[in-house]
């Protein structure tokens, strides 16, 4: 089996140029297989080259607080002055500054195999899959590599 068979086909992506908050956007509007919104999405160019990948936990690290992480804390927090400002912060912050640009890919053609070596090794939880040009034609979960492999495991 090869990636291509279990990728999912790129239907949306983001520009660096976009605001936090438009990113949110389209990832919240951009819904795999199965019906849920993506947790990760790459970054083009104009010219449509990938230029990294951001994920829900890069924005995480930007709209939630450190502080908000120690509980004796969350009595004082002041909820609409914390939403406003991160609101204010999402407005003001690209994609640039928030996504990976050391983002690994792996060939359409290549095998599951691989594409499991390759997420285990570098622990992580996609890959924006490429054809031949080098251009992003989808993107594998390790989810999905996980259930493609233990089903032909099981199945047989």
């Amino acid at each position: 089996m090869k990636v291509k068979d279990i990728m999912e086909p790129i239907k949306n992506w983001l520009t660096p140029e976009m605001t936090l908050r438009q990113a949110i956007g389209v990832m919240n509007r951009t819904k795999r297989g199965h019906g849920l919104a993506v947790n990760g999405i790459v970054v083009l160019d104009q010219g449509m080259n990938l230029v990294g990948i951001v994920s829900t936990k890069d924005i995480l690290q930007v709209i939630i607080p450190s502080h908000m992480f120690f509980e004796e804390h969350h009595a004082s927090i002041d909820w609409q002055e914390l939403r406003q400002e991160k609101s204010r912060i999402a407005e003001l912050t690209t994609v640039e500054e928030v996504m990976s640009d050391d983002v690994r890919v792996i060939a359409a053609e290549e095998t599951l195999l691989r594409c499991a070596d390759l997420l285990l090794t570098e622990r992580i939880r996609r890959l924006p899959v490429v054809r031949s040009d080098g251009k992003v034609v989808g993107i594998v979960y390790l989810r999905d590599v996980y259930n493609a492999l233990t089903k032909l495991l099981i199945d047989g």
